[in-house]
């Protein structure tokens, strides 16, 4: 019984993971939320110019 058995328990790889998953799902919500922001200014700017010109 001199010999280990080899259990794998990758915790630090499952953290890692765990971890890109996050910053995957943040650059996203972040992306989303500038890809939101550029298309109400547009919209606002379309308005504005809707009721200059009336």
């Amino acid at each position: 019984m001199s010999h280990r058995t080899h259990r794998p328990a990758p915790k630090r790889r499952r953290a890692r993971h765990h971890l890109v998953r996050g910053l995957g799902q943040a650059a996203f919500y972040a992306a989303s939320t500038t890809l939101a922001g550029g298309l109400v200014r547009e919209l606002l700017h379309l308005v504005h110019m809707s009721v200059f010109s009336c």
